[in-house]
């Protein structure tokens, strides 16, 4: 059953990229490849809006649409870039807001007869380092229908593509979503009341999940449904209530709670939620309380504060039963109807962190089904580069390469375990290496560099790992730093002692000792506590390549010490004792400028090595 609903989400994806690719086919190659196309064009946005968390984001993120404009890879819209306020923190809903106040000022009450995307990409992405620099929203998803000019799509194509039908079955407002999460879907248009969806204020997008899964999210209740035993349709349906990751017992109580009958197996399943769309009307009454109330003193989260006060239940609500922003907004939308487009083939995938990054590229076969994902975008598709075993060749089945260059004679990455997850992505590979466990290499070089010498044949890339090699600004001179963290690392932890910070089985301290760094040296020097973000961990080298390996032996050392496990090179010792230990991550979070006592990520050296 599961099968034959993926493969029903996966037909309908397609047919909605290849409708989005008639959208963006401008460019004179563009239109020639895809003249075959033949599909009346779909409405689309007025304005697409990204958000960032700081200026120097915005610029990236800027360099990178202005890019993508350049070689026809998206529709003719206006895309706008706007970074929250300098030293606030908005929340979804915050920030949304705020992106409303920005474009009244330019529209002015012509806004509210606009359709406008607004996707939340701001943020540091510490539970996914691979993105702290460029944004997850940049992030590359090879769906294939999406592919264009030989071009690995990314997060931002699948966005614009994915909601597409509700461009055009939603009027004037914005719809708000977010850059780390998908939904796949088949949407059943003929089936949908669309009085009851003129008539909605607010609409939501609600996908039948597990009671687990909702726990975790915001969860609709919603009177009366009864599901389609035969055949699976999209309602629209009146929502009496909101729970924001209720417990179990709650989602019972209140309602929420409904089985679904597959043949001969019911299970219990709730409407979880995603995305929402906020009519013209509601935008106008909380714009004009946001100009009342900012800067705010705290975030204000869209799905804890707004869509919380929706619902039929909420119209006798008292603003004293709340106690935060839902105080302030209970009085501006109880009386708003909130209407859920109940999407029964479909599904919710949320991308944010390290494991979740894998996970989905290998061992979630549904995700990857449902959007046609290409296992193997390199520039080799010779199936020894990866071996499971020793003259067995992989199927890819549990694994990813992505926009990754193998030069000289052909390379085999060896992948001991069949089971073993791996994305290896935006890398130049120029030796022959092992990975024992789960890894992610993201920008990586893996080549001979002049100051490293390799003790045996035979290379082993420690698993469990994400790498991930970056070019910074240090005292004035680009260079390069290769971070790695453990998969599963608690990357927002925070102590004033090193000793309750981990990464690599081990504590920080115990990394500063074995590595002979100063203590010292490894707490930035405008802070009293440390993080694995703010940790100055990795040596800085002149190369990509240097840069990995001077942290790939660290580790080495680490793990030679623990475990005994045998050194794999050794490092000249005259350019070590040169070198100082690179404070990177939280260089993400500044404005980017450089100065002779700090660092700053390169971010035109990094648009350029990616593009």
């Amino acid at each position: 059953m599961d099968n034959e609903r993926s493969k029903r989400i996966r037909d309908f994806m397609q047919d909605l990229f290849r409708r989005y690719n008639c959208l963006r086919v401008h460019t004179p190659e563009a239109k020639t490849e895809n003249k075959f196309c033949g599909v009346e064009k779909s409405p689309f946005w007025d304005v697409v809006v990204l958000t960032t968390f700081d200026a120097a984001q915005r610029e990236s993120f800027q360099r990178q649409i202005d890019f993508k404009k350049k070689h026809g890879q998206l529709p003719e819209v206006s895309i706008r870039v706007v970074a929250d306020p300098p030293n606030q923190k908005l929340g979804v809903g915050g920030s949304t807001l705020h992106v409303l106040m920005e474009l009244h000022k330019e529209f002015g009450d012509e806004l509210y007869q606009r359709k406008v995307l607004i996707i939340h990409s701001g943020g540091s992405s510490q539970r996914l380092p691979s993105y702290s620099v460029l944004g997850k929203i940049f992030a590359p998803v090879p769906a294939k229908g999406l592919s264009m000019n030989c071009s690995v799509p990314q997060m931002f194509d699948l966005k614009l593509a994915m909601y597409l039908p509700f461009c055009e079955l939603l009027g004037p407002g914005v719809f708000v979503t977010c850059a780390d999460d998908i939904e796949t879907y088949c949407l059943h248009i003929n089936s949908l009341d669309m009085k009851s969806l003129e008539s909605a204020d607010v609409v939501a997008l609600g996908h039948p999940s597990s009671l687990s899964t909702g726990k975790g999210h915001g969860v609709y209740v919603i009177g009366n449904y009864v599901t389609q035993s035969s055949t699976c349709t999209s309602s629209v349906q009146e929502c009496m209530e909101v729970l924001q990751k209720p417990s179990e017992s709650v989602m019972r109580s209140r309602g929420a709670v409904f089985v679904k009958e597959e043949g001969d197996i019911s299970k219990e399943q709730v409407w979880s939620d995603s995305v929402f769309w906020l009519s013209s009307r509601v935008c106008r009454d909380l714009l004009e309380w946001y100009r009342k109330n900012s800067p705010l003193s705290s975030e204000l989260d869209a799905y804890a504060h707004f869509l919380p006060c929706l619902g039929t239940r909420m119209v006798d609500a008292k603003p004293s039963d709340f106690k935060d922003f839902r105080f302030e907004m209970l009085p501006i939308l109880k009386d708003f109807s909130l209407k859920v487009l109940l999407l029964e083939e479909s599904e919710f995938y949320h991308m944010g962190t390290m494991e979740e990054y894998l996970m989905h590229f290998n061992i979630m076969r549904n995700f990857c089904e449902e959007l046609a994902i290409v296992k193997n975008t390199s520039n080799s598709h010779d199936c020894c580069i990866v071996k499971v075993r020793e003259n067995l060749p992989s199927s890819f089945e549990n694994g990813m390469i992505i926009e990754t260059y193998f030069s000289g004679p052909t390379p085999t990455i060896t992948v001991p375990q069949d089971s073993t997850q791996f994305v290896i992505e935006n890398c130049h590979i120029n030796l022959s290496f092992k990975v024992d466990s789960d890894i992610i290499m993201s920008n990586c070089v893996i080549q001979e560099c002049s100051n490293v010498s390799f003790l045996n044949n035979e290379l082993n890339l420690f698993g469990n790992l994400l790498y991930h090699t970056v070019p910074i600004v240090f005292k004035g001179e680009s260079i390069y730093v290769t971070v790695a963290f453990d998969l599963t690392a608690n990357m927002k932890s925070v102590s004033k002692d090193l000793s309750n910070i981990y990464n690599y089985g081990c504590s920080i301290s115990d990394v500063s000792r074995i590595l002979g760094y100063d203590v010292r040296e490894m707490v930035p020097s405008s802070s009293s506590t440390v993080s694995l973000w703010t940790a100055r961990m990795f040596l800085g080298g002149s190369t990509a390549a240097e840069s990995f390996w001077f942290t790939h032996h660290a580790i080495n050392k680490i793990k030679h010490e623990q475990d005994g496990e045998a050194l794999q090179t050794s490092i000249d010792g005259a350019i070590v004792d040169s070198l100082k230990i690179i404070q990177f991550l939280d260089s993400t979070t500044t404005s980017g400028s450089s100065t002779d006592d700090s660092d700053s990520i390169d971010r035109d050296l990094e648009r350029k090595w990616w593009c």
